[in-house]
């Protein structure tokens, strides 16, 4: 994989819409800001006549997280008087809200990675593979990267134990008879994880630097790239079973 993230840098968003080109350009998105919109991300679950009712939003916390990191636009028609974008007040508020949600979903573009690796797993090392949408380079196109890799420790049971304890939490709201079970998160805690599990990266740099010690992957690394990949590195593997005849 050639092309990689700076993760210091700020992500320029390009959306075509109805023939013309609209840049977005967002700031780096801070762990406190990520872990907000987990906390803001609603889940819940109830019992309506006997059936069980599940509830999910979480582009509402997406929005709101995207009008705290946006920075600049460009493309759009202004008032009489106005150069730039960021001079009209509450100016991201008044962004199509299509657009909004576009830069939404391109800051959550993550997924694992279909690659196929031929070497051995070695022991007391495995790593996690990432396709991810960052940004448009400096042509304006989208592109999707693919193959950023996460190479950890192999986690041990106390901390698969604490994920588990992390992902069952919930609470009622509104009384214990008529009311909802809202389902938590594990995220911060997948977060914790991967600062204590990292040990190297690949398709990252931080100020043109691509081999990133602990320390800088723990402080510059997106948080939802390591809610990702640390999710992907507890989740099983599947054994290969054929049906007899």
């Amino acid at each position: 994989m050639s092309a990689s993230i700076e993760l210091k840098a700020p992500r320029l968003i390009v959306i075509e819409d109805r023939g013309k080109q609209y840049r977005l350009t967002i700031g780096r998105i801070l762990k406190k800001q990520w872990l907000r919109y987990f906390e803001g991300i609603l889940s819940t679950s109830e019992n309506q006549g006997g059936k069980r009712i599940d509830s999910f939003d979480s582009s509402t916390a997406r929005l709101e997280l995207v009008e705290q990191i946006l920075v600049s636009a460009e493309g759009y028609a202004l008032p009489d008087g106005k150069t730039s974008i960021t001079e009209i007040e509450g100016w991201k508020a008044l962004l199509p809200l299509s657009h909004r949600l576009a830069v939404a979903n391109s800051i959550i573009g993550v997924s694992a990675s279909e690659i196929d690796e031929e070497a051995q797993i070695a022991l007391g090392a495995e790593s996690v593979f990432l396709d991810a949408v960052w940004g448009a380079g400096e042509d304006g196109v989208m592109r999707r990267l693919h193959g950023l890799r996460h190479d950890f420790k192999t986690p041990t049971a106390e901390q698969q134990r604490l994920l588990s304890r992390a992902s069952s939490r919930s609470r009622v709201i509104g009384g214990s008879r008529n009311g909802k079970t809202q389902w938590m998160g594990a995220q911060a805690t997948l977060a914790d994880l991967y600062d204590e599990l990292i040990v190297s990266t690949g398709g990252y740099t931080v100020d043109g630097n691509a081999a990133l010690d602990h320390e800088a992957i723990v402080e510059f690394m997106d948080t939802y790239h390591k809610v990702s990949a640390v999710d992907l590195l507890f989740a099983p593997a599947a054994p290969k079973v054929e049906e007899e005849e």
